[in-house]
């Protein structure tokens, strides 16, 4: 009988992980876009064993196995922080590039495992961008596995035999989705870029920012309307007191 990976995170677990551009946005719509977040996973994978990945257009699935949850937190931080930047400077933008959170489905046994592989690998196929899976370039299949099955399927074999300790444990069996995400550091770092963008723009130094009335309404009004970000970050990123941060948002209401 198949067994249930364990939910102890001092054990080695698998977890597919999915990211969306913000309103569905096509980040990845250039292939140099595409190998900028490949290049950004590999660059940041300390702790993480990368066994399947697939970038889209507009999503990106990445299929991962880690000894701590410590890892995953930061692999996806480093990597989606480090692309928004990357994204933001090519566009001549600011704000967010990716939905607040990522999502990640834990797997739960082997048969999961090797059924969320071949999706990952089938996702260009389904969205009609090839016939086939080797005909995708910016998908594990064919940049790891070479379009060969059996290396696949052996890779596979071989993870599991080094980290069998995982499969010892028929209890506490992961049926849910989950999420997870380190939202305030995030936010916090993004909130820093526009501002930054901002003063650059109306060659506003920071520390005269208070005094300019209407440049301050409108970047509180960007950051807490337009990008979401609480009046604890806000106040950090600008340096002005709560208080005052709220009576110019409730103005702006």
């Amino acid at each position: 009988m198949t067994r249930p990976l364990r939910r102890n995170m001092n054990d080695s677990s698998f977890f597919h992980i999915m990211v969306q551009g913000l309103n569905k946005e096509l980040i990845f719509n250039t292939k140099e876009n595409m190998k900028k977040y490949l290049d950004l996973i590999y660059k940041n994978n300390e702790g993480i064993n990368i066994i399947a990945f697939c970038i889209m257009n507009n999503h990106a699935h990445i299929l991962i196995q880690t000894q701590e949850i410590k890892y995953m937190t930061t692999f996806m931080q480093k990597t989606n922080v480090s692309f928004s930047k990357y994204y933001n400077n090519l566009k001549n933008r600011v704000g967010y590039v990716f939905r607040d959170r990522f999502k990640v489905q834990p797997i739960k046994d082997i048969r999961h495992l090797y059924l969320c592989v071949d999706y990952i690998h089938d996702n260009p196929v389904k969205a009609g961008i090839c016939r086939h899976r080797k005909d995708y370039e910016f998908s594990s299949y064919y940049r790891i596995y070479n379009s060969d099955e059996k290396r696949v399927k052996n890779r596979i074999a071989d993870i599991l035999q080094k980290n069998i300790t995982c499969l010892n444990n028929e209890e506490n069996t992961i049926e849910e989705f989950e999420f997870i995400e380190n939202e305030e550091k995030n936010k916090e770092e993004i909130g820093r870029d526009i501002v930054k963008s901002f003063l650059k723009e109306r060659n506003i130094k920071m520390e005269n920012l208070k005094y300019r009335k209407t440049e301050l309404n409108e970047i509180i009004k960007i950051l807490k309307f337009e990008n979401n970000i609480s009046y604890r970050t806000i106040e950090k990123i600008v340096n002005i007191g709560r208080e005052t941060l709220r009576k110019i948002v409730n103005n702006e209401r």
